[in-house]
């Protein structure tokens, strides 16, 4: 499913063309960002798998963001809990760009608890990627967790945190231990 957030729009991995397909897969395995992803690089035929799972996989969404034909970068909506109404994002931009990151995420946010009408966003960040996290923090995402030497790159195991918001426009119920 596409959606458009004036001036950008979301164009649903599954409907790319061959050349969004090509670019897509150049963002992803650009040094600057796979250094960041848990597995490293990964090919052309790989992609297009994944890209094929995503059409039987109601839960995970992907999409390439544009604006005026400029490609901004990625952005998904995963492991999306319609009982609890939370999901997990992610983020990785056209390597060839900056300052595109908060248009990338304000669109999930729009999308994540306007579209798709989540309580709750959460996001997980390698604990070393210091842009990324001062990134997340200046948007209101709240560190909730710690997962210990939850990667392992190079024979190196590495922790990941854990970060969270709460749709900003939903009232909120206090959970039972702040109301105790």
């Amino acid at each position: 499913m596409n959606f458009y957030i004036e001036p950008i729009y979301a164009l649903d991995f599954t409907q790319m063309d061959d050349d969004d397909h090509a670019k897509v897969l150049e963002f992803r395995n650009h040094p600057s960002t796979s250094f960041w992803m848990y597995s490293k690089n990964i090919s052309l035929a790989s992609h297009l798998r994944f890209i094929e799972d995503l059409k039987k996989t109601p839960t995970s969404h992907y999409w390439l963001f544009k604006k005026n034909q400029i490609l901004l970068g990625v952005g998904s909506i995963t492991r999306h809990n319609q009982t609890h109404h939370h999901a997990y994002l992610g983020i990785y931009k056209n390597p060839h760009l900056s300052n595109v990151g908060t248009e990338i995420l304000s669109c999930l946010e729009h999308i994540g608890f306007e579209e798709f009408g989540l309580h709750s966003l959460h996001l997980e960040v390698m604990a070393t990627n210091e842009k990324a996290i001062a990134f997340y923090q200046k948007h209101d995402y709240i560190r909730e967790g710690k997962l210990l030497e939850f990667i392992c790159q190079d024979g190196t195991y590495r922790d990941v945190f854990i970060y969270g918001k709460i749709n900003p426009k939903k009232n909120h119920h206090k959970s039972h231990q702040e109301e105790s």
